[in-house]
This record gives C-alpha cells, structure tokens and sequence, in this order.
C-alpha cells in the first residue's frame, strides 16, 4: 500500500515515519504528536506515489472519517 500523509500536521516545520508497536507511525517533529500511518493517510497508487515533488495525488480506496486531503490535521 502507498501512502500520501502530506496532509498531517501541514503547518508544521517537519515530519517523519517511524516503526511503533503496532506498525508505522508519523510523527510531526515541532509538536511531538505522533499517529497511526494509515489512519491519517490517503491511500495513493503506485504511479502516484513515484511522482516527485508537490503534485497532486489523488486519494484512492477509503479513508479514516474526518481526514480530508489537504487539510491541516492537529
């Protein structure tokens, strides 16, 4: 599965992936807050995940209620 969590903590100087106890987690490094991969990430696919730079990717599957692409999570 490919994951695009650009929308977590957007506003925020920094973020980062790391391995928890029960899988992936993204951390947001100016407030410390840390959450499941999956639940705040859109799903993309695989062509969509190979683009490089800010480009659109397009959400594909569900996804957590509450979590909107592009919006500021926090």
């Amino acid at each position: 599965m490919n994951y695009d969590f650009s929308s977590f903590h957007k506003g925020c100087a920094g973020r980062t992936v790391v391995m928890g106890m029960d899988g992936l987690h993204v951390c947001c490094l100016t407030c410390g807050v840390c959450a499941n991969l999956e639940a705040v990430s859109a799903k993309i696919s695989t062509v969509d995940a190979c683009k490089v730079g800010a480009v659109d990717r397009i959400p594909t599957g569900k996804q957590t209620y509450g979590i909107s692409k592009g919006g500021v999570l926090q």
